[in-house]
């Protein structure tokens, strides 16, 4: 029982090399459900790891890995899939070979901020940048708002606009390279206890997520990360 954790793990790490297989034969959306299955599998080892008080060393570098190639490999596969999509017609053809590798800066900073968090002693009941989850969870969104786009109306065009340029698509990239390793406090998910002061920013945070999935369902999930985003940034604010 105690290497069921491990093993839980190693299923997010398969399926994380899975969805970067499937972001860059051309399945955007694939990749993106093996993502937030991703994502559940990394809540789940944790949780299994405490209940079985299975705790180890080898659990954690387990964990770091199977998060950079599902929260950094895996989302950068999905922008990848658009760069080169976005870059078709651009001069010289050189640029239309090489451009989209840009991509892959972001499984860079991903893995720069995990091993940030590794050594990192503040980061035990909050963030410092943007969690690897919240970066996956924004561009494994994106194929899902995509395909709804034309029933939501204006809200959501800003992701055409945004996929159809290379242009944009780079700007996304640096954003989101960088906030993951700023030093911007963020917080964190985790309830220790009931309050309402001291889990105002959780709570908040869960009610938008509510509203927002109840409105636009899937596509919400690009909107909800920016939420958290600015959540972040106010309490982080008013805490100084």
């Amino acid at each position: 029982m105690k290497h069921l954790p491990n093993a839980v793990t190693l299923a997010n790490l398969f399926l994380g090399a899975v969805a970067l297989v499937l972001a860059i034969e051309g399945q955007p959306q694939l990749s993106a459900i093996l993502i937030a299955i991703c994502a559940v599998l990394d809540f789940s080892d944790g949780m299994l790891a405490r209940l079985l008080n299975a705790r180890s060393e080898l659990g954690q570098q387990l964990d770091s890995l199977a998060d950079l190639v599902s929260f950094g490999m895996a989302p950068a596969g999905i922008l990848y899939h658009y760069l080169q999509g976005a870059v078709h017609g651009l001069n010289p053809q050189a640029l239309q070979n090489v451009l989209p590798f840009a991509a892959f800066f972001l499984a860079v900073f991903a893995g720069l901020r995990l091993a940030i968090f590794n050594i990192d002693t503040r980061q035990t009941r909050s963030f410092i940048g943007l969690p690897t989850p919240a970066n996956a969870a924004f561009f494994a969104s994106l194929p899902f708002v995509l395909a709804f786009a034309g029933h939501q109306g204006f809200i959501f065009r800003w992701v055409e606009i945004i996929t159809q340029s290379w242009i944009w698509l780079l700007l996304l990239l640096a954003l989101f390279s960088v906030l993951m390793v700023a030093p911007i406090p963020m917080f964190s998910l985790k309830i220790k206890n009931l309050s309402w002061q001291e889990n105002r920013a959780p709570y908040i945070f869960a009610a938008l997520i509510l509203i927002s999935l109840i409105i636009f369902g899937l596509q919400a999930v690009a909107l909800i990360v920016f939420f958290y985003l600015i959540l972040s940034l106010l309490f982080a604010a008013s805490a100084k």
